[in-house]
């Protein structure tokens, strides 16, 4: 079972591109153009990585409920965006990272142009391994590289250096647990620029495949719980791979949400704590615990600030910290005093009534 992404888009032209890269990573793809049906494929499976195109009707919250399913918090979540000045909002909504489709569309016909293009799915279970190989090919012998996962009819590894696609690649290696030396010859497949390369098998003596065959049977029901388990967090190497091939722009750890954020339209005039000098700024989204102030010019993660809110009916002053920094668009600020002023919890009770409606 490979790894399993969403994607919620209606533009054909994205829709293509993304699916095409991110066949090419190995992964699963699940399409899905309408909001409900997407909310239905989540309640019946783990996905590890949601796509969300942030400009389709219905999608607006669409994040904000994806972190709020204890199935899903865990999905590295992808905000698709126009431009940057949606960024924040997205941000703000629990998106993990950004990007921007003109970029995706650059970056991903060249990476189309320099990789080989994967165009089968997968039919077998891949299963993680960690182990070390040696490898030979053309004038290079005895290589060490880093075994990724394997399957009966293949195997991924992580080289720091491009292998060549017209010649067998040849592979030494043991299995965890298996004292018996793997021997096989190998193809490959495809391969993209943060190191990663998938290769068929070529020749398996008998020997290697009665071993592989053995290992990978015993191991397939464990994968298998492994894939759809909701507390699986996206490792590592999934968001590296995402962010090389897809260009994304990330929002920092600290900018998660504890509670759940309102879009709104506020004007602002936000100042370091006990100067004078103010930026007029608009708040995009606000909580209990904070708000995200959209600005050219965000301040340093740790500034006190001070900020006044002025609406028709309100003229407010709140002391907070800044938590977050998104340089060029703006900041996350946490509010200092877990009592709010109550013409301000008035103001985030109607938000919350308007989204109910």
């Amino acid at each position: 079972m490979g790894i399993k992404s969403l994607l919620l888009c209606t533009d054909a032209k994205t829709v293509q591109t993304l699916t095409r890269v991110l066949l090419e990573m190995g992964m699963d793809v699940e399409l899905c153009g309408d909001p409900s049906i997407a909310r239905e494929s989540l309640s019946l499976h783990h996905f590890d990585a949601i796509l969300v195109d942030y400009q389709s009707e219905g999608t607006t919250n669409f994040l904000s409920e994806i972190r709020s399913d204890p199935t899903q918090r865990n999905a590295v979540a992808i905000a698709i965006l126009e431009s940057r000045t949606d960024a924040p909002g997205a941000f703000a909504r629990g998106a993990d990272y950004v990007l921007f489709k003109r970029i995706s569309q650059e970056r991903t016909n060249h990476k189309a142009a320099s990789t080989s293009t994967r165009t089968e799915r997968r039919l077998t279970p891949r299963i993680p391994v960690e182990a070390n190989a040696s490898i030979a090919y053309a004038s290079t012998e005895n290589d060490v590289i880093r075994v990724l996962d394997l399957s009966i009819n293949g195997i991924a590894i992580y080289s720091p250096k491009p292998l060549p696609r017209d010649c067998k690649v040849y592979f030494q290696f043991s299995l965890p647990g298996e004292p018996a030396t793997i021997r096989v010859s190998c193809e490959v497949i495809w391969q993209n620029d943060s190191g990663n390369v998938g290769m068929r098998f070529a020749d398996v003596p008998k020997a290697s495949r009665r071993v592989l065959d053995y290992w990978i049977k015993n191991r397939v029901g464990d994968q298998l719980q492994v894939a759809h388990s909701p507390a699986n967090e996206p490792s590592s190497d999934l968001r590296q791979k995402l962010v090389a091939q897809l260009g994304l722009i990330a929002a920092p750890p600290s900018d998660r949400r504890h509670q759940p954020r309102h879009q709104c339209v506020l004007g602002a005039q936000v100042s370091r704590a006990g100067t004078t000098v103010q930026q007029r700024c608009v708040i995009s989204d606000i909580s209990s615990g904070g708000c995200y102030v959209e600005t050219s010019e965000p301040l340093p993660v740790g500034t006190s600030v001070e900020m006044t809110i002025r609406t028709q009916e309100l003229n407010l002053r709140i002391l907070g910290n800044v938590q977050s920094v998104h340089r060029g668009l703006g900041m996350g600020v946490h509010f200092n005093s877990d009592t709010l002023p109550a013409e301000l919890k008035q103001l985030i009770s109607e938000l919350e009534n308007q989204v109910a409606v």
